[in-house]
């Protein structure tokens, strides 16, 4: 996230790749919400930056779910260790089943169980690219 906030990756107005496609993102119009996805059924994460804080909420098949809270305002700041993500998706999973229930997000033809899978994919693509190194740093050697 800290890469989108500072403007090292330039995502507005359109999406780009990252990682030679193996994700995407893009700011959208309301200039605070950033969204990365995986190249299948617009699934992901929604980054909304309010500021000094930062709410992050799932993003499957192309809608942002505002009800699911995975990260609230400066825990985005704080250690989170991959455990603890997929504790919070495994938890998250049982709200979502219950909103799909509820029938306000009938139309996504979603479940919980694959609602929890593409998290799970979040989750692997998240551990890679947070362990990415820059190749050819700024120094010049000779």
């Amino acid at each position: 996230m800290d890469h989108l906030r500072s403007g090292q990756v330039n995502n507005y107005p359109q999406p780009i790749a990252l990682n030679l496609g193996l994700a995407y993102t893009v700011k959208l119009e309301d200039r605070k919400t950033n969204l990365i996805w995986l190249p299948f059924e617009y699934t992901g994460l929604a980054y909304i930056d309010m500021g000094q804080l930062v709410n992050v909420h799932p993003y499957y098949r192309g809608v942002i779910i505002e009800e699911i809270e995975l990260s609230r305002g400066s825990d985005l700041h704080k250690p989170q260790t991959e455990e603890a993500f997929i504790k919070a998706i495994f938890l998250k999973s049982l709200e979502f089943h219950q909103l799909l229930q509820n029938g306000k997000y009938a139309e996504l033809q979603g479940s919980s169980p694959d609602f929890l899978a593409k998290m799970l994919y979040i989750a692997d693509w998240l551990r890679y690219y947070n362990s990415a190194i820059t190749i050819g740093a700024s120094k010049r050697l000779g």
